[in-house]
């Protein structure tokens, strides 16, 4: 049943990859900014462990990143840097409630952000601060809005059951 599930999730995973590149794109047109990847990792790391986390997570940013015109290798590294830190969160006593994952995905969000603009600055790409701006005040209030559509989806309960059995 635990191959089944982490089947089922690492399709959910392609759905929503699929969707990202596809559908996100264009609502970035009308300051709608979804990261559909994101909230999916967390999800799936929340309910699982740090190890599938990261794993979907590189898997995840190495695809998007060949799909999109970014750099190869940022997202991988981010994506799995953000299932680290849930996983480092869920070993110190995070307790698994709507609030936890709420501020998580508002945490990871804003510090997903920051990073990447750093590391096209890095790379002598230009940066928007206006965008930038826009993405650190927005982005984080869409990904919340897909919690409640993610999260169902990957089956964590947002009722502070535990999940996740530590030995």
């Amino acid at each position: 049943m635990k191959i089944l599930d982490k089947v089922f999730d690492f399709f959910i995973l392609i759905f929503f990859l699929i969707l990202q590149v596809v559908f996100a794109q264009q609502l970035k047109l009308y300051y709608i900014n979804f990261d559909f990847i994101l909230v999916v990792i967390i999800a799936i790391t929340f309910k699982n462990n740090i190890t599938v986390g990261m794993f979907y997570g590189f898997f995840a940013g190495f695809i998007l990143d060949l799909l999109s015109s970014h750099i190869v290798g940022v997202s991988p590294l981010i994506f799995a840097l953000d299932a680290f830190l849930i996983g480092k969160l869920l070993e110190s006593g995070l307790k698994l409630r709507l609030l936890s994952y709420v501020l998580t995905v508002f945490m990871l969000t804003e510090i997903n952000i920051v990073i990447i603009n750093i590391i096209y600055y890095l790379f002598s790409y230009n940066i928007n601060l206006v965008s930038m701006g826009l993405d650190l005040l927005l982005k984080p209030v869409f990904n919340i809005l897909l919690i409640f559509i993610i999260f169902p989806l990957i089956r964590v309960k947002f009722s502070g059951e535990e999940l996740i059995e530590h030995q």
